[in-house]
């Protein structure tokens, strides 16, 4: 009885899990959609929606960054970019974005380190940003 008590416990985990992670996904394709149609409060519900329902998920945290990048709210969306990083510390487009972000506030030197760790963890073209760096 203990045995089948337990199994049904973590069945039902694993399904809410399941559940939180596919709403997450869900929830992020529909920001997307939001972000490139330029609805930057629209897409940046959906986004924290989707970090809500799953903290781990390094893509909401990167998406949220991209709406603060797109507002010129570097300092926030450097917060949103770390965040993605600390889950996922290969995050190459993190790393590119949240340099692009260091660039437009002027500091060079955090900039260029965010560019060469993109471009060592394989974002592509960014000879002409990080032959600057070296």
């Amino acid at each position: 009885m203990r045995y089948i008590l337990s199994s049904i416990i973590i069945a039902l985990f694993v399904t809410s899990c399941t559940d939180k992670e596919a709403e997450s996904r869900k929830l992020i394709r529909e920001g997307v959609k939001q972000l490139y149609s330029n609805n930057m409060e629209d897409a940046l519900l959906y986004f924290e929606k989707s970090a809500q329902l799953n903290p781990r998920n390094q893509e909401a945290w990167y998406h949220i960054g991209a709406v603060y990048q797109n507002k010129a709210d570097y300092h926030k969306a450097i917060d949103y970019y770390t965040k993605a990083i600390a889950l996922k510390s290969d995050y190459a487009d993190a790393y590119f974005n949240r340099g692009l972000c260091w660039f437009y506030l002027g500091d060079r030197n955090k900039s260029c380190d965010d560019w060469l760790l993109a471009e060592s963890y394989g974002k592509d073209n960014l000879s002409d940003r990080t032959d600057k760096c070296r």
